[in-house]
């Protein structure tokens, strides 16, 4: 886990560090045995991969509602908690493509955990052996589904402007597939479309998208929603995301099976 941390939680007798918002892959565990916790921690530490850790099921829930995760690991101590939790985190726009891990108690509860959403199982007592060999399979898809929403911290002029207005220049904050978020943006209402003019770092060529203001605050800062972006522009985009993101992110080889 990163060293940036954002707080503790307890279970049991034990605390456990949390990790502050950070750029790599998020995993919500929900478990309450401390075996289980210790093992996960273990091996998700070794790629890098920040996790947040949740021994409630209603607390789980509206960890859910509130941040978003490329991975949710639920343990079926209970069994029906555990169900109505990886069907309410497929009903969830942003969960419904998360990678789900079931820690099951028997064989006998594959089925239905796969019907609820999970897309790979693990049966108790866990096996190194086999939590290394998943982590290794399902480690590129949550990095796949981190790509998507990724938001690039980036500090860069971007040019705006409104029908015939001429150029305002603001500066990003950050960038993602779909948006952008500006500081000292003109004054814009949400809901205006507005062309935008950028330069990616270590890239040549300025690119030109068309966007929608989706929220503004008192401070000038402002969030756009991607509107018209042509194709060459979008290639050029999700491949810079793509570079910027493996910088933040280790190889799935970090673990040896």
């Amino acid at each position: 886990m990163s060293d940036a941390l954002a707080g503790t939680t307890e279970i049991g007798s034990r605390k456990y560090r949390l990790p502050a918002a950070t750029i790599g892959v998020r995993v919500l565990l929900v478990s309450a045995d401390i075996q289980i916790i210790d093992t996960l921690c273990e091996f998700m530490g070794k790629m890098a991969m920040h996790v947040d850790i949740c021994s409630e099921f209603a607390s789980a829930t509206r960890k859910l509602c509130h941040s978003k995760f490329e991975a949710l690991v639920v343990d079926f101590n209970d069994r029906a908690a555990a169900l109505e939790l990886l069907k309410k985190s497929r009903e969830m726009t942003s969960h419904k493509a998360a990678v789900v891990l079931a820690i099951l108690n028997c064989n006998e509860e594959m089925p239905s955990a796969f019907r609820a959403g999970a897309s790979f199982v693990l049966v108790k007592p866990l096996s190194p052996t086999v939590l290394a060999r998943t982590l290794k399979v399902s480690y590129p898809l949550m990095v796949n589904e981190k790509r998507r929403s990724f938001r690039c911290p980036v500090q860069v002029p971007v040019y705006v402007s409104t029908g015939s207005q001429a150029e305002v220049m603001a500066t990003s904050i950050n960038i993602s597939e779909v948006g952008i978020a500006l500081a000292k943006s003109p004054p814009l209402q949400v809901g205006d479309r507005v062309a935008l003019r950028l330069t990616l770092p270590r890239t040549q060529a300025a690119v030109r998208i068309t966007a929608e203001v989706c929220w503004r605050d008192p401070t000038g800062s402002a969030g756009m929603e991607f509107v018209q972006v042509a194709a060459p522009v979008r290639e050029q985009l999700v491949s810079w995301l793509a570079a910027r993101l493996e910088e933040y992110l280790p190889e799935e080889t970090a673990l040896k099976s």
